[in-house]
């Protein structure tokens, strides 16, 4: 239950969730990003955690030094419960999709997705779903490490990325990816916006500096290890995804339910 409870809106520390989200984004750990804003490590991390409540002008100081866009700021300043600065209005659903509206619409998708009996009908559900959030693209598979490198079985279903998915293969990227390994050790889901610049290689840092050559800025994974030593895993794609944590954790429920599902229907015999 305490999933399904963290689908509706509680707004206490959302400040400090987007400020962290976009620190980690920009690779930057608190020491560097206080120095670049001018403010103490220990007021950064009070402002993190919800302990200090921050003025429109520490806002303003820390979106400067963190190179935030307008929209961007103005989803700062709604977080911290003050009046945006960039616009003349802004509706609260273009900042977190709503969470209470957003958990709602997930629960629906993961309801009929478990009652589903074709694949045709899942990836439909799920695509009404992922769309609204801004994830054009999905598959769900399952990875397992070989001698050879990374065996990805995809199942059927699904709306692939498939130029993207066919420059990789040419590319011969698979064993490379960052993103193949994320998925491989992590536990919970995660957006590509998540993983700082810094722990990934050159290689790797161009592998998705390439994606915008395919509309692909970001994306969301679910890896949900089995206990043979693979992973079940659910892989997007999109243009435009608003990497919080009402999507965050809606998006896991819906890709959950969906990985379950395909995974199902894929073992059953055909005919």
């Amino acid at each position: 239950m305490s999933e399904v409870r963290s689908l509706f809106p509680d707004h206490r520390g959302a400040f400090g969730r987007h400020l962290v989200a976009h620190r980690k984004r920009d690779g930057r750990s608190q020491l560097v990003l206080a120095l670049d804003a001018g403010v103490s490590c220990r007021h950064l991390g009070f402002l993190e955690t919800g302990r200090a409540k921050p003025s429109a002008d520490m806002v303003a100081r820390l979106a400067g030094a963190l190179r935030l866009s307008g929209m961007e700021q103005d989803r700062l300043l709604l977080a911290a419960g003050l009046a945006p600065r960039f616009a003349d209005r802004i509706r609260v659903d273009d900042m977190t999709c709503d969470a209470g509206t957003l958990g709602t619409r997930a629960l629906d998708a993961a309801v009929g997705l478990a009652g589903s009996t074709s694949v045709a009908r899942s990836t439909a559900i799920a695509a009404e779903f992922f769309g609204e959030i801004g994830i054009d693209h999905f598959i769900t598979g399952t990875l397992r490490w070989a001698p050879a490198g990374w065996d990805i079985r995809r199942n059927s279903g699904g709306r692939p990325a498939v130029a993207w998915l066919e420059h990789n293969q040419a590319n011969r990227y698979r064993n490379t990816d960052y993103l193949v390994r994320a998925t491989a050790v992590r536990d919970r889901g995660f957006f590509w916006s998540d993983i700082p610049p810094t722990a990934m290689s050159d290689v790797q840092q161009r592998i998705l500096a390439e994606g915008r050559d395919f509309r692909i800025l970001d994306g969301f994974v679910l890896p949900i290890p089995v206990g043979d030593g693979s992973v079940r895993a659910f892989s997007s794609w999109g243009e435009r995804v608003e990497a919080n944590v009402a999507t965050r954790t809606a998006a896991s429920l819906v890709a959950r339910a969906l990985v379950d599902n395909l995974h199902d229907l894929n073992q059953l015999p055909a005919g």
